[in-house]
């Protein structure tokens, strides 16, 4: 019998698996229907087609319509839920008019759009939650439709690409088989029907509870896109973020009977283990949120923590390729939003924890915030952009200090940025008015956060190198500004809307003013700070149970120090020149430590100007230069430091590039703040 003739194949040089790998493939030699290294290593062996692609300079429009209307024969099964978007969408000479701004601008959004979450369904009547033992009939036989054929924002980011070969473009996409669908299997939807997921509030609660976060979550979390859910009808917005934006909103608002914040906490967590949402993006966006939720101190080893869910969004956006200048997306703005609110999660962390940072800023591109990256909102914009600023510099003074000799040698590094920083303040975030005795602006809420991070800053840079020193004079002045501003938000109620890093903030004041209680002539000034920053931690307490251990850590040095012979009516009064430029801006107003300290400063000194001022960096962010500065804190003249108010709408961005990295390890993890406190148990004194 004549053997089988040898199968013809056209120029067939790998199969698929094998050209993904870059390994040498065998398919066209061997005479089976599988390749050596395939059937080696249990591969589905499918030959690869070169096809000659053609380039175009613009998207097709009919090609885009031919691509959404033959979705359901590329993809195999489609669910239900789809089938209906499908069936619902309008005619196609319709579709030939937004082809271009649906499809072309904003493909992750008409994907969305259209291919809602198949457990969207949820409620018989909108605005109530299904009943506990009930689920979603569509979720039953449903599948989870894949994004990534449509979206280039859900294609994952390679970055070996740039290190590996530079010379010859390649897309490791090419050839390769279609994401398999994700199915729910029978227990996945036992154990999404026990853990009620698809419960939502009644209208009158989401409704206050989505207004809570876009007012006091939003502003320093931008992560969200209003279109997501104004846009979408009620049953097609993804089910994980809206149980992770009513959490946000319900741990800054009062407590609502029957609807607890872990409640929405486990729900969400619940569907993002099951990968309920397919966009990544919003998933990472969800999973910024659940920080909010935070049920356990620094202390404890805990899954539910904001660091843990700091590292699971750094994962996932790195998969994305957040780090990465989004240059031509069409959702530039929203993941630069995303990215940078994760640097300042990891900054925040840092310092509260003492812990080593997540995010390398040496290996990321991504230009600071600008108007353009909201829509061009300037408020909102510079509000963030100045968070971010602050936010990093503190980042990187926890980073110089906790490498024990990094602080003096970045010192005056760090010095200069916080400097720039408080210069370049846009006019409605400043705390004092421009004028004679700097009296207090208007009260803002945003205004004050920013400040007592400013300050917190300002009290750890100043710290004396030994705990044997005089107390220092400038961490006594900010962090009596810190114990104000925390008094006036007692005043207003609004601690509550205030996130767990404000326990760090209340303990680093508070040890502050711990170091003068051994001086008679301020230890009644100090005592009646301290009991701010006291009440406010049994304040905050009741949220965050970080605070539980930062009150009883203050409150145990507090018995120590009572305890300690007195040294003296008042410490030596020492201010730099240097560094009373930093509170030349503010007045008495807030700081009750002003008088005894002004008192004692001699008088009639001029304050050298910094480097900054001096090389005329600062000249095109200010009004022409003020004539030299009176030592009369309160005395500046007018068109002293003069900020212009739209740097982030020219395009101008503070941010400026992190020194201290890659991180080290910095020896056993405890509570928070106690990096910073670790000298108490050798002397009282800062």
């Amino acid at each position: 019998m004549a053997s089988k003739a040898p199968r013809v194949r056209r120029t067939v040089k790998a199969c698929v698996i094998c050209h993904k790998k870059k390994v040498r493939c065998d398919i066209d030699e061997v005479s089976g229907e599988v390749c050596s290294p395939c059937a080696r290593d249990g591969y589905d062996c499918v030959p690869r087609e070169r096809k000659r692609k053609r380039f175009t300079f613009s998207p097709s429009p009919q090609a885009s319509r031919r691509c959404v209307s033959t979705q359901s024969g590329t993809n195999g099964s489609i669910s239900d839920a789809s089938q209906h978007a499908f069936s619902a969408a309008p005619p196609m000479h319709e579709v030939d008019v937004k082809a271009d701004s649906e499809l072309g601008r904003r493909p992750s959004d008409a994907t969305s759009m259209q291919q809602p979450s198949p457990i969207l369904e949820r409620r018989p009547e909108p605005g109530y939650p299904t009943p506990h033992n009930s689920i979603p009939s569509n979720m039953a036989d449903s599948t989870f439709p894949s994004s990534t054929s449509h979206s280039s924002a859900n294609v994952s980011y390679l970055g070996r690409l740039e290190y590996l070969r530079n010379d010859v473009p390649v897309n490791d996409d090419a050839g390769l088989p279609n994401k398999v669908p994700h199915r729910l299997s029978d227990t996945d939807l036992e154990i999404l029907r026990v853990q009620r997921v698809s419960e939502l509030p009644p209208r009158s609660v989401r409704e206050s509870l989505m207004d809570a976060f876009w007012s006091r979550c939003y502003p320093w979390t931008p992560v969200v896109e209003r279109r997501w859910i104004d846009d979408r009808n009620p049953d097609r917005v993804s089910l994980l973020l809206q149980q992770a934006m009513c959490l946000a909103g319900s741990r800054v608002s009062a407590p609502i009977p029957n609807y607890p914040p872990e409640e929405f906490y486990k729900r969400a967590r619940v569907l993002f283990w099951m990968g309920a949402e397919e966009d990544p993006i919003i998933t990472i966006a969800a999973a910024c949120l659940l920080h909010w939720w935070n049920p356990e101190g620094p202390e404890q080893v805990s899954l539910d923590t904001s660091s843990f869910w700091l590292r699971i969004c750094i994962g996932i956006a790195y998969q994305v390729g957040l780090h990465r200048e989004p240059n031509g997306k069409p959702d530039a703005g929203l993941r630069k939003r995303i990215w940078w609110s994760l640097v300042v999660r990891d900054c925040l962390i840092n310092a509260g924890h003492g812990r080593p940072r997540a995010i390398d800023l040496k290996l990321a591109d991504v230009s600071p915030i600008s108007a353009l990256d909201f829509e061009g909102m300037i408020a909102p914009a510079n509000l963030f952009s100045t968070y971010v600023g602050i936010s990093c510099i503190l980042g990187d003074l926890t980073q110089s200090y906790l490498r024990k000799h990094g602080l003096q040698e970045h010192k005056k590094s760090l010095e200069d940025r916080l400097f720039r920083w408080l210069k370049t303040l846009p006019d409605n975030l400043q705390l004092c008015r421009p004028i004679d005795g700097r009296p207090l602006k208007q009260y803002s809420f945003e205004a004050r956060q920013l400040h007592v991070q400013y300050f917190i800053v300002l009290v750890i840079l100043n710290r004396p190198s030994e705990s044997k020193n005089v107390p220092s004079t400038e961490s006594l002045l900010a962090s009596s500004y810190v114990a104000s501003i925390f008094e006036d938000f007692m005043a207003r109620d609004e601690l509550r809307y205030l996130g767990p890093i404000f326990t760090f903030y209340c303990l680093t004041a508070g040890m502050a003013q711990l170091s003068c209680y051994r001086y008679t002539g301020l230890v009644d000034t100090a005592e009646e700070n301290l009991a701010i920053m006291g009440r406010a931690l049994e304040e905050l307490s009741k949220r965050w149970p970080s605070a539980v251990g930062s009150l009883k850590h203050l409150m145990d040095v507090r018995e120590k120090v009572l305890q300690r012979p007195s040294l003296g009516q008042f410490p030596d009064v020492n201010l730099p020149n240097t560094t009373l430029q930093f509170f030349t801006d503010f007045g008495p107003d807030l700081c009750r430590m002003w008088h005894p300290i002004h008192q004692r400063l001699p008088h009639n000194t001029t304050i050298a100007p910094r480097e900054l001022e001096t090389a005329g960096i600062l000249q095109g962010l200010r009004t022409p230069a003020a004539p030299p500065l009176d030592l009369d804190l309160g005395s500046s003249s007018t068109a002293q430091h003069q900020m212009l108010g739209n740097q982030v709408a020219s395009g101008a961005g503070s941010l400026e590039p992190t020194l201290l990295q890659p991180q080290e390890w910095f020896g056993p993890y405890g509570g928070i703040g106690n990096w910073l406190m670790v000298d108490w148990d050798q002397g009282i004194g800062w």
